[in-house]
């Protein structure tokens, strides 16, 4: 071709041409602000894309339809990268295909639209000058007359599209090929941040056109997974079965973090939470306690000791059989006790259709779930269902519900979700009259937006020390508190509106310390041992939310299987390690990364040990994750006794 044959090309052909630029241009720069290098690292997958859209701009003759086609193209691109960015900023996670189980979940809890002012900016001009651009064109091209494309041949152009599309419908850059292992591999040393490897647009197109699910999981060859689940039994402690035929209370308490309790000094503190306060006193504390999951995973871990990779728990697996949950497991034990009845229920003053809960908790074991439309014949007042959305308060719930909660007549398990800490943390008014106290002590002033937030949020958790407050009072008023086990364990930090990262001062999502948060168990018998063995009631080694079950299996004395589990007894010295299905991140209190080899933090004084001992933890939970992964996606305990 020569040259005035290109410079004729080039004329006839500037809107796509200028299009491959802008689109290329949006989709690399806007990476910077989901924490990405401006590099695609798999590019092929998305320029298959960007081959198909210019291909069908091509096929207009007409510069003014080309000009609304790849205008449309390019706002079409600009808004998906922002709505990425809302999903990304708010709970820090990347699009999956999974998500559109959970649209009416992620809808109602929607209230403020966090996109970042830089991208949006980037977006607007962009896309503005892109316009202005089309807009000159087209007038040029009909004075001169040139508005038509002449010398356009359309065959192939469908040839390229007929070849194209089957292309990216069968091409598959995050499946990895080979058998299982080989997968589960590169987790470990080629994860990436998704929108890394395939920039925001390619990744969420790739999740709608292969509905992509994680690793493709063996479900055929299951004939050796009896051998590897019952290889060997949860490690115990010293402490095992000290609490055996207690009643069980597990409270998953919504963002709750330590710093309401140490902000102040301590006899101020007393004043603000006197009945958190007390607890935590009295209580065994995980001081080095770190949850990086959404509420649902951090629900699966705690009742289940797993979540299968690649798809959710609540939608995917709800109908599963699971012999091994804690509910399930703890009315083994009944039996096995001799009880004569026992109560398992779960309560939560949401909708139960939340998280299909109503669904997921029968099938873990629980005789139902308690709903906020359950508990409107209690007396339960719905605010989450008024115009202002106020979160239905703990203490309400508490008051309530205590009765069905902590029943006299028969031994019982009782899980419970709480709500008035969810965020967002505009000001309520249905905390009135904790910020009357909060202003009468002379803490959690009203100021700028981060303090107004860090006032809510206290309020909030001044809601649920009065609730904390009504269930040990009830305990001890009918005789059950010595004689049952509370544990008290937050799902995750307050990452709404980056709360946590304002108050402990930390400008990046890439530092562990972000998600510590609190976890304590109460348990008088406990306590007593430990207090007589001469031992500390604070556990300093890296615990997380896995370890819940097999603790809570140690001190009730209940046996179970090593390998259904990802996490192992607080009171052992076996230490975990958190896999993230939502934010596929790897991370203890040292280390944190998309895998072993990029790694985003890592703590100061940290030893070549350390990483070591970290890359162990890493390899030994995925090989229970290949493993649980074939349990969940073949639903194995519906067709395999298990065998306690």
């Amino acid at each position: 071709m020569n040259t005035q044959k290109l410079l004729s090309f080039v004329k006839q052909n500037l809107i796509p041409i200028v299009y491959v630029f802008a689109a290329l241009l949006w989709e690399t720069l806007s990476l910077v602000f989901f924490d990405c290098a401006p590099l695609i690292k798999k590019p092929f997958f998305p320029l298959l894309l960007l081959a198909v859209c210019v291909s069908l701009i091509c096929l207009l003759r007409s510069n003014r339809l080309r000009a609304v086609l790849s205008g449309f193209f390019l706002l079409v691109q600009i808004g998906i990268v922002l709505a990425c960015n809302y999903l990304f900023l708010s709970n820090g996670t990347v699009f999956e295909w999974s998500m559109f189980n959970m649209r009416n979940d992620a809808y109602a809890t929607m209230e403020h639209i966090i996109i970042s002012h830089g991208l949006i900016v980037l977006g607007v001009l962009l896309w503005c000058s892109f316009a202005a651009f089309l807009i000159v064109h087209v007038i040029r091209c009909k004075r001169a007359g040139t508005l038509q494309v002449t010398g356009v041949s359309r065959k192939p152009l469908l040839i390229c599209l007929a070849v194209l599309l089957p292309v990216i419908l069968l091409y598959q850059p995050k499946s990895h090929t080979g058998n299982s292992a080989d997968q589960y591999e590169s987790m470990l040393y080629d994860a990436n941040n998704n929108y890394q490897e395939l920039g925001v647009t390619a990744n969420l197109a790739y999740e709608v056109i292969h509905r992509a699910g994680g690793v493709e999981v063996d479900t055929e060859h299951l004939d050796d997974l009896d051998e590897k689940i019952y290889q060997e039994r949860l490690e115990t402690s010293r402490y095992h079965g000290v609490s055996e035929g207690n009643n069980l209370i597990m409270v998953l308490v919504e963002s709750f973090e330590w710093y309401p309790l140490t902000i102040y000094d301590e006899e101020l503190t007393k004043q603000i939470y006197p009945n958190l306060t007390k607890l935590v006193s009295e209580s065994v504390t995980c001081d080095n306690f770190y949850a990086r999951e959404k509420t649902d995973t951090s629900e699966a871990l705690m009742l289940l000791g797993s979540n299968p990779s690649g798809k959710y728990l609540h939608y995917d697996f709800a109908e599963n059989a699971y012999p091994y949950s804690l509910p399930s497991l703890f009315r083994q034990q009944a039996q096995t006790l001799g009880w004569d009845s026992v109560r398992i229920r779960s309560f939560h003053h949401n909708t139960g259709t939340f998280y299909n809960r109503k669904q997921l908790h029968q099938s873990l074991g629980f005789e139902f779930l308690t709903d906020i439309n359950d508990m409107a014949a209690y007396g339960v007042k719905n605010t989450w269902n008024t115009e202002q959305k106020e979160r239905n308060l703990d203490s309400d719930a508490m008051a309530c519900m205590k009765d069905e909660m902590f029943p006299t007549d028969s031994p019982f398990f009782t899980f419970w979700i709480t709500f008035s800490s969810h965020g967002f943390y505009d000001e309520r008014t249905n905390f009135q009259e904790y910020y009357e106290k909060f202003d009468s002590l002379g803490v959690f002033p009203k100021g700028d937006t981060y303090e107004s937030y860090l006032r809510t949020y206290a309020a909030a958790i001044a809601d649920l020390d009065k609730a904390v407050g009504i269930m040990m009072d009830d305990l001890e008023q009918k005789g059950l508190l010595a004689d049952t086990t509370i544990l008290l364990i937050s799902d995750h930090n307050t990452y709404y509106s980056s709360l946590s990262n304002y108050v402990k001062d930390i400008d990046t999502r890439y530092n562990s310390e972000l998600y510590r948060v609190p976890c304590m168990i109460y348990d008088q018998k406990l306590t007593k041992a430990i207090d007589e063995a001469g031992e500390s009631r604070s556990i300093t080694k890296f615990t997380t939310t896995a370890d819940v079950i097999p603790t809570v299996l140690d001190l009730l004395g209940i046996p179970g299987w090593k390998n259904l589990y990802y996490g192992s007894t607080m009171f052992g010295e076996n230490e975990s390690i958190i896999f993230s299905r939502a934010y596929n991140l790897l991370l203890t209190d040292k280390f944190m990364g998309y895998s072993l080899t990029d790694i985003k933090y890592r703590a100061e004084g940290t030893t070549d040990e350390d990483f070591q001992d970290f890359e162990r933890r890493a390899i030994r939970h995925v090989e229970r994750m290949r493993l649980l992964d074939q349990i969940f996606y073949s639903d194995y305990f519906r067709t395999h006794e298990y065998q306690p």
